[in-house]
């Protein structure tokens, strides 16, 4: 189940409309495909090790697409393909958080390669949490250099007033927008409830 509800529709469409997926990609970081070609007879071998005569052999060049190494992760994670203790115990989870944008990146494959490699699925519920904006509402990147350290964040107002201002600004599903201003009102309250506390603790 999904929480907002209506992103369900979100996944559906995309698995209703899926295409092929190329898996690999010409990066120089990833994980490299392990797949390796004989330099005299073209054969191709797979494996998780490298054939032993590794000098009579070149490795693909490519690697895999990281949304193929990360949809993985729910199980991996656990030790798989060996039958762990964790395995057992945290595989499959009740519920992953994540973002709305992710959905069919992360979410849908998480759970087709789970169900493949497991035959299970990875999780019962998806709670989705929106993305912290800039206050004008633009989407924080590199290229307008509007971007926000939490820790210079923490450092001027605390790590309280920073939760306070997560909790009560965002619901699921919807995005936040982020101001110093806002931050200002959190600092307000979180100070008078740090008094208030102070003032009971001595008083008692």
């Amino acid at each position: 189940s999904f929480f907002p509800e209506r992103f369900e529709g979100t996944f559906t469409q995309w698995m209703e409309n899926v295409h092929d997926w190329v898996i690999s990609r010409q990066l120089w970081w990833g994980h490299q495909i392990p797949a390796w070609y004989n330099k005299q007879t073209g054969e191709t071998y797979v494996g998780m090790e490298a054939p032993k005569d590794a000098e009579n052999w070149e490795q693909d060049p490519d690697v895999l697409d990281t949304w193929f190494s990360s949809a993985l992760w729910p199980f991996s994670t656990m030790g798989w393909p060996d039958d762990t203790d964790d395995m057992k115990r945290y595989f499959p989870t009740d519920t992953l958080v994540t973002g709305y944008d992710i959905i069919f990146f992360w979410v849908s494959r998480m759970i087709f390669q789970s169900l493949e490699f497991t035959h299970e699925r990875p999780f019962k519920d998806v709670l989705l949490h929106g993305l912290i904006r800039d206050s004008q509402g633009r989407k924080m990147s590199k290229s307008l250099g509007n971007g926000i350290d939490p820790m210079d964040v923490i450092d001027k107002y605390g790590a309280d007033a920073l939760r306070w201002f997560l909790s009560i600004g965002g619901t699921p599903g919807q995005d936040l927008k982020f101001s110093y201003d806002k931050m200002d009102s959190a600092w307000n309250f979180i100070n008078k409830i740090w008094n208030a506390s102070r003032y009971v603790i001595m008083n008692l």
